[in-house]
């Protein structure tokens, strides 16, 4: 089974807060966007990856270094629209003259960086058998909320 992956990370981060888009932000020694990338670019079904990016994206120049330094070379960029939607449709139509037909796209967003590559894993092996696609979610155990003394 071969695959590609679109990754929206046009998006400003605005509920995330000024200074830094939340794609960018720093975590565990990478940012965000290295993490979310990473089960994809450790996965020798995925033939390709797909970054929709803002157009004043002045961030992906750095993680892109730094991926190709890693020897990842299966990422590439396409300019992202003014909606997330728009940027899932401007990725698919770069892939039109690459991907097949029997070929799967998985959609995962920059922001989302805790991907358990057992949980990729999982949701390929069943996309294999299945005529029309899947979804790949997990309860959710807690809530996390932020509190403070006052207010």
């Amino acid at each position: 089974m071969r695959y590609w992956l679109v990754m929206p990370a046009a998006g400003s981060g605005s509920r995330f807060g000024p200074g830094v888009r939340k794609q960018y932000a720093p975590l565990e020694g990478r940012t965000v966007i290295e993490w979310a990338l990473a089960p994809f670019l450790g996965d020798r079904r995925c033939a390709q990856l797909v970054v929709a990016l803002a157009r004043d994206d002045a961030d992906w120049k750095k993680v892109a270094a730094r991926l190709a330094a890693s020897g990842a070379s299966a990422v590439t960029t396409v300019e992202g629209g003014e909606r997330r939607s728009d940027s899932v449709r401007r990725a698919l139509e770069s892939l039109a003259a690459s991907a097949s037909p029997s070929d799967w796209v998985l959609v995962h967003d920059a922001a989302r960086p805790c991907l358990d590559p057992a949980d990729l894993g999982r949701l390929l092996d069943r996309l294999g058998t299945h005529p029309v696609g899947g979804l790949l979610a997990t309860r959710v155990s807690d809530t996390l909320k932020r509190a403070a003394r006052i207010g």
